[in-house]
C-alpha cells in the first residue's frame, strides 16, 4: 500500500542594572544583568572558520564589456540608505553573465576581505532549480555555522546568514537566478555587503524592496566580437583574412559562448584557411531540431555546438551525449569513467578532446562542469539516439564493449552506490551492511580510502549528486536508490546535513513501496525518524518511528524492532518522558545483549546513563556510563569514549563525587581530542569550567570557560551563548552550579543538547549520537 503521506512537505520587568568591563577583552563579552533562557551570541567573524573564496575560476579571455564593469564598479562606493549595494546583470542565454561577474569579481575581491560567496542557482537548464533553503545551508557551512545551517525554516535560516554577514565585508554572488523569490532570501541584509545577481530575466520584483542598479547585457559589438576572436586564433593569422573573422564573428551573433567556441575550432586548425572553415558552419545541424528555431539565440548556438560536435570522432561524440546526463554540477575523472564505461586512461582522453572543443569546462579541483546550454544540447542529442525506452544507441558509445546497463546511468549509479557504501564502511565501521544491488560486479574504489578523512572528503564533495541520482524515478534503480540513502546516512549522521538527509529518504520510501520490499521500507522509516527528529520535526519523527516499529514488528524482526525502540526513547527523552524512555532503553538493551551487537550496547547504556542522571539515580548512570566506556575502548571508538566519558561525568557531577567527575571530564577532552572532535573538548571544558567556579577557582574557571568560548564559535555552536554568558557571569560574582541539571545555570538556562559531536574534517556535526539504524 503507497502512503501518499510520506511525500517530503514543501519545504520577545525591565531592571536596573550597571554592567562594566574593565581592561582588554578577548573573544566575545556579555553585559548582562539578568539572564533568562537560553543565550545567543553572534561575531563579526568566526575564529578558525576559513574565510569563503568561492568564486568560480574566471576562465580563456576576457574582451570589452567596459561600461558594464563600470557599473559594476558602483558596488565599490561607499554605501548608503543601509542596504547591501545590488548589482542585477540581465541578459539572454549565453551572452556572458557569469563571466563578466567572475572576472569582476576576482578583479574587486581585496575590496571583500571578509570572503567571496558563489552559487549556481540553476535557474535555466536541465535540472530543477537551487531552492532559497538548499542555497543558505551551504552558504552558513561556508561562514562557520555549521549547526544553523540544517536547522529551522526558510525564514529562520534567511535570518541566520544575515546575522552572519552583518558588518562583514562579504561579496555574494547569485549566478543564473530564476525569479525574485529564489533571490530574495538570499540577501544580506548588511550595508557592507554587495552582492552581483545574474539573470536571463528581468526580475523586476527585486527594486520594490531593494536598491537594485540593473545592467542590461547585450550580444558583443562587431569590434569586440572581431577582438576576441582575433586573440583566440592569433593576430597574424585573423588579419592575413579579416573578411572570414568577420563572417565568422557575424555567424556568432555576439554571443561569447559561440564566439569561444567557434574561436577554438579555428585555432585548432592551423592549416586550413578560416574561409573554408566558415563555409562549413554554414551547413551544420540543418538536421537536428534541438532548439527552439523561433528562437535567435538558440538557433545560432545549435549551429555553433553542432559545428564543434560534430567534427568530434564518433566516441568522443558518444562521450558528450552521455556526460551531459551526469546529475551532478560538477563530476571528477572516475565517475566520468563510470559513465562512459571505460578506464579511467581512456576517460582522460575524453574528457581532453571535450575540453579542447570547450564542450567541458575545468571546474578547478579535478572536477569538471558543464555550461547548461551544452548540458540540455547534449541531452538531446542522446534522446534523439537513444529513446528512453532504452533500447539499442545509435550513437558509438565510446567503450560498445562494455555497457551492460540497460539505463544509460546503471553504471553511474553503481560506481556511486559503491563508493558510499565504502566510505560508510570507514566513517560508521560497526554498521549493519548488506550485499550491494550492483549485479555483484567488482567495483573499483576509485579514489581510494584509505583513512576516515578520505571518506569525509570525498563525501563531502559528493552528497549533492548523491541525493540527484535518488531523484531518478525509474523501477529500476528502486533498491539501488534505497540502499544509497541507507550508506548515506552514515554521513549525514556526522555531517547534519538534514534536508538531504530527510529528501534522500523520503525519495528511497517510494522505491521501497513501488517494489514491496517491507524490510527496506522499515529501515528507511527508523533513519527517515532520525533526521527529522534532528531538524526539531518531532510529530513527523515520531509517526516514522511508529510505522517503522510496525513493520519490523510484522516481520518478526527483532533487531529492527530494538533499534526503532532505542530511537522512540531518544524522542521521549526529548520530550522529557524521562521514565518512558528508560523502559525503551531497557527493553532495547536487552535484544542487544541477546544477540551480540555490541556497539549497540554501548550506545543504549550511555543513553540509559543519560536518562538516569535526568531522574536523579546517578548511581546507576554511572554503572551504565562505566560500562559503555569499557565497551568502547574494547572496540576502540574514541568518539563514542568520548561521549560516554562526558556522560559519566554529568552522572559523578550530579551525584557530588567533583573529584570523579573531573577526571572524567579530562577523560572526555583526552578521547575528544584523538577523535578531532572539537566540540566534545569544548563542552567538557565547560563542565570542568563550572566545578573550579563552584571551587571558588574563578580564574581557573575563566581560563576553562574561554577556551570552550572560542571552540563553540569556531564552530557555530550555539552553545557558545550560554558560556559567553557564564563568563560575563563570572564578572558579576555569579558563577553558578552547573551541577549537570536541565534549569538555572549561572543565570543561563541549560539548553538538553541531545549529544552533538563536531569531528574533523570539516566541522561535523553529530546532534544525538544515540540514534539506532
Amino acid at each position: 500500500m503507497t502512503d501518499h503521506s510520506d511525500r517530503p512537505p514543501h519545504t520577545a520587568q525591565r531592571h536596573e542594572v550597571a554592567n562594566a568591563v574593565d581592561g582588554a577583552s578577548v573573544g566575545v563579552v556579555v553585559q548582562a544583568g539578568r539572564i533568562d533562557g537560553g543565550v545567543q551570541v553572534t561575531t563579526g567573524s568566526v575564529p578558525g572558520a576559513e574565510t569563503p573564496r568561492q568564486l568560480p575560476v574566471s576562465g580563456g579571455l576576457f574582451v570589452g564589456r567596459a561600461a558594464e564593469l563600470d557599473e559594476l564598479g558602483s558596488l565599490l562606493r561607499p554605501p548608503t540608505a543601509g542596504q547591501p549595494r545590488i548589482v542585477l546583470l540581465s541578459g539572454a542565454a549565453a551572452t556572458g553573465k557569469t563571466a563578466l561577474a567572475a572576472f569582476w569579481g576576482h578583479r574587486a575581491a581585496i575590496h571583500f576581505p571578509d570572503g567571496q560567496l558563489y552559487v549556481d542557482l540553476r535557474g535555466f537548464g536541465p535540472d530543477e532549480p537551487l531552492s532559497p533553503l538548499t542555497v543558505l545551508s551551504g552558504f552558513l557551512r561556508a561562514l562557520g555555522r555549521s549547526l544553523a545551517a540544517e536547522s529551522g525554516p526558510l525564514e529562520e535560516r534567511a535570518a541566520t546568514f544575515r546575522t552572519a554577514l552583518s558588518g562583514r565585508r562579504v561579496l555574494v554572488v547569485l549566478d543564473n537566478a530564476s525569479s525574485t523569490d529564489q533571490v530574495r532570501p538570499l540577501l544580506p541584509g548588511s550595508a557592507t555587503c554587495a552582492v552581483v545577481v545574474t539573470s536571463r530575466r528581468k526580475l523586476s520584483g527585486l527594486g520594490v524592496h531593494h536598491a537594485v542598479r540593473t545592467v542590461a547585457l547585450g550580444v558583443l559589438g562587431d569590434a569586440e566580437s572581431r577582438a576576441l576572436l582575433n586573440a583566440a586564433i592569433g593576430e597574424d593569422r585573423a588579419a592575413a583574412e579579416e573578411e572570414s573573422v568577420g563572417r565568422l564573428a557575424a555567424h556568432c551573433a555576439g554571443l561569447p559562448l559561440a564566439l569561444r567556441i567557434a574561436a577554438q575550432r579555428v585555432a585548432a586548425r592551423p592549416a586550413r584557411s578560416i574561409a573554408s572553415l566558415v563555409g562549413e558552419l554554414n551547413g551544420v545541424g540543418a538536421g537536428l531540431d534541438l532548439f527552439d528555431a523561433d528562437d535567435d539565440t538558440r538557433s545560432t548556438l545549435r549551429g555553433v555546438f553542432s559545428w564543434s560536435y560534430r567534427d568530434l570522432p564518433a566516441a568522443v561524440r558518444g562521450a558528450f551525449a552521455l556526460l551531459a546526463l551526469h546529475p551532478g554540477d560538477t563530476f571528477d575523472l572516475p565517475s566520468a569513467a563510470a559513465l562512459l564505461g571505460t578506464s579511467g586512461a581512456e576517460a582522460v582522453r575524453l574528457l581532453r578532446r571535450l575540453s579542447d572543443s570547450h564542450l567541458v569546462d575545468d571546474a578547478g579541483g579535478d572536477r569538471f562542469a558543464m555550461h547548461d546550454l551544452l548540458r540540455s544540447y547534449g541531452r538531446e542529442l542522446h534522446t534523439a539516439a537513444d529513446p528512453p525506452a532504452h533500447g539499442p544507441q545509435t550513437h558509438v558509445h565510446p567503450n560498445p564493449n562494455r555497457h551492460p546497463h540497460p539505463h544509460p546511468l546503471g553504471g553511474l549509479y553503481d560506481y556511486y552506490l559503491s563508493m558510499a557504501d565504502e566510505a560508510g564502511r570507514v566513517i560508521m565501521p560497526y554498521r549493519h551492511r548488506f550485499a550491494l544491488a550492483t549485479g555483484g560486479r567488482p567495483i573499483p574504489v576509485e579514489p581510494p580510502m584509505a583513512s576516515r578523512a578520505d571518506a569525509l572528503r570525498w563525501m563531502d564533495a559528493e552528497w549533492r549528486t548523491l541525493v540527484a541520482l535518488c531523484r531518478l524515478d525509474d523501477p529500476v534503480f528502486d533498491v539501488r536508490r534505497w540502499q544509497l540513502a541507507y550508506t548515506l546516512r552514515d554521513y549525514f549522521y556526522l555531517a547534519k546535513h538534514l534536508d538531504g538527509w530527510s529528501e534522500s529518504h523520503y525519495l528511497a520510501l517510494a522505491g521501497c513501496e513501488r517494489i514491496g520490499d517491507r524490510r527496506a521500507e522499515a529501515m528507511t522509516r527508523n533513519n527517515l525518524g532520525r533526521a527529522l527528529l534532528e531538524a526539531g520535526r518531532t510529530a513527523e519523527a515520531a509517526r516514522q518511528y511508529r510505522l517503522a516499529h510496525d513493520r519490523f514488528a510484522e516481520l518478526g524482526d527483532e533487531h529492527g524492532l530494538s533499534d526503532s525502540l532505542a530511537n522512540l526513547a531518544s524522542l521521549h527523552r526529548r520530550q522529557g518522558a524521562h521514565a518512558e524512555a528508560l523502559d525503551l532503553q531497557r527493553r532495547a538493551l536487552d535484544v542487544y545483549r541477546r544477540t551480540g551487537a555490541t556497539r549497540k550496547v554501548g550506545i543504549t547504556l550511555r543513553s540509559m546513563a543519560k536518562t538516569e542522571t535526568e531522574l536523579g539515580r546517578t548511581a546507576d548512570a554511572t554503572g551504565h556510563a562505566t560500562e559503555a566506556t569499557t565497551l568502547f575502548s574494547a572496540l576502540g571508538l574514541d568518539l563514542d569514549l568520548a561521549q560516554s566519558a562526558y556522560t559519566l561525568g554529568l552522572a559523578r557531577q550530579r551525584g557530588g563525587d567533583e573529584v570523579s567527575a573531573t577526571r572524567a571530564y579530562e577523560q572526555a577532552i583526552e578521547f575528544g581530542r584523538r577523535a578531532g572532535s572539537r566540540y566534545e573538548e569544548a563542552r567538557a571544558l565547560r563542565q570542568l569550567g563550572f566545578l573550579d567556579a563552584a571551587a571558588g577557582r574563578v580564574d581557573a574557571a575563566r581560563d576553562r570557560w574561554q577556551t570552550s568560548l572560542e571552540l563553540f564559535t569556531s564552530l557555530g555552536a550555539p552553545d557558545a551563548g550560554a558560556v559567553a554568558a557564564l563568563l560575563a557571569g563570572l564578572g558579576d560574582g555569579r558563577p553558578g552550579s552547573g551541577d549537570g541539571r536541565p534549569g538555572s545555570i549561572g543565570g543561563v538556562l541549560a539548553q538538553q543538547v541531545e549529544d552533538p559531536v563536531v569531528q574533523d574534517p570539516g566541522d561535523l556535526l553529530v546532534p544525538g549520537a544515540d540514534g539506532l539504524g
